[in-house]
């Protein structure tokens, strides 16, 4: 699938779950509060709440250490600590517990709720495409039983582990790899329509598989009928509070916006981008994304103009978009060159057409703007430590 920008470096990874609420993948209510808990228990009782309720892994995972010494082969404590580890970014120990807890637990049924479809979406995500794939379906398979009437463990554990979502995001991961790193498998097009037919059988007013619908049109050319996919996910939480549980997470929001920009729907685009800035203004990526919707339109509305007109006003609220991004990449220390240095380009091609207005009493060369200066940036900090 073509991209709108395809940076080769990677970029810093921030959490946003004080944005987004809870992980999709999170087994809430897996341990219920037990005032007449044996110790052991109390421990993983504890350690659920800080991880699950108060987001505290770093509080929870001595805890979970210290029952995993008496109880090694726990797939609760496991599946636990698999959590823990990967909300303290050490993915590697997480992926070794989640896949301990996997080779006890292989049906994910090991307690009266079950440890559950968890792990395996877990050790998905960890996973190279080929094995990653082995993992979704895996977890597939449990989540449909336990979706199952009969074959259900617990008969409130679907419905708080919001298990509906989970099939959905599990199944629109399968069509994701088939995709990107399978999509020269000779069966990569038919799979990605099953899944994301089936994701849409099961939630049909799901953002994440509306989206998955559009990347996969925009893959075969269909870009009217992945335009009507995105518009509609987007209908679906647009009028929304950010905090309802209806509304994606923040990243898949942004790149709902990348595929607005990718079929030219700049106007939408930059729609959701005003509501994620009023969410969270501190992403590079955010400005980034609307001062490249807004140099796009501006371009268009230069062409249709024949020079003047509205393109001016697009380009200098670009340009202050791609400012924002600049000065945010500069003070978090952001690792996507690739961001950085369209951003710039886009900025001397703007600053070609509408040179920048200076302060009375500023000079040209008082006006010019970091980003144009050769070398890397300086914070202020480091100014200050120059100067010191």
């Amino acid at each position: 699938m073509a991209k709108t920008r395809s940076p080769k470096s990677k970029s810093k990874s921030r959490s946003k779950s004080g944005k987004r609420g809870k992980s999709v993948l999170n087994s809430a209510a897996a341990f219920s509060t037990n005032p007449h808990a044996k110790p052991d228990e109390s421990l993983l009782i504890e350690a659920t709440s800080l991880l699950h309720e108060s987001s505290s892994p770093d509080a929870a995972l001595p805890l979970l250490k210290k029952y995993l010494l008496v109880n090694p082969n726990s797939p609760q404590a496991l599946d636990l600590l698999g959590e823990a580890h990967i909300e303290l970014g050490d993915t590697e120990a997480a992926f070794a517990a989640f896949s301990h807890s996997a080779s006890i637990d292989p049906e994910g049924q090991a307690s009266p709720a079950g440890t559950g479809p968890e792990k395996f979406l877990w050790l998905a995500q960890l996973s190279s495409a080929e094995t990653a794939v082995a993992y979704y379906e895996r977890g597939v398979e449990i989540i449909k039983r336990w979706l199952s009437t009969s074959a259900t463990p617990h008969p409130t554990a679907t419905a708080e582990r919001g298990l509906l979502k989970k099939l959905v995001s599990a199944l629109c991961g399968l069509a994701e790899i088939y995709m990107s790193d399978l999509c020269m498998s000779p069966d990569a097009e038919s799979r990605c329509e099953r899944y994301v037919t089936e994701a849409l059988l099961a939630l049909p007013e799901s953002a994440v598989a509306l989206q998955t619908l559009a990347s996969m049109r925009i893959s075969q050319q269909r870009v009217e009928d992945a335009v009507a996919a995105l518009k509609r996910a987007f209908d679906g939480w647009k009028e929304l509070p950010p905090t309802h549980e209806n509304v994606p997470p923040y990243a898949d929001r942004v790149n709902l916006s990348k595929l607005l920009i990718e079929t030219e729907e700049y106007e939408v685009a930059l729609e959701v981008l005003e509501r994620l800035k009023d969410e969270d203004d501190q992403l590079p990526d955010l400005w980034y994304l609307g001062g490249w919707s807004l140099f796009l339109l501006g371009e268009g509305e230069k062409e249709r103009e024949g020079g003047e007109g509205g393109w001016v006003e697009s380009w200098e609220t670009a340009r202050e978009w791609l400012e924002n991004c600049l000065l945010l990449y500069n003070a978090l220390e952001w690792e996507d060159e690739g961001i950085r240095d369209h951003a710039k380009e886009i900025l001397s091609n703007i600053k070609k057409e509408i040179p920048e207005k200076m302060e009375e009493g500023e000079s040209a060369e008082d006006g010019e703007k970091e980003w144009e200066e050769e070398g890397e940036w300086e914070s202020d900090s480091d100014d200050d430590q120059m100067k010191d």
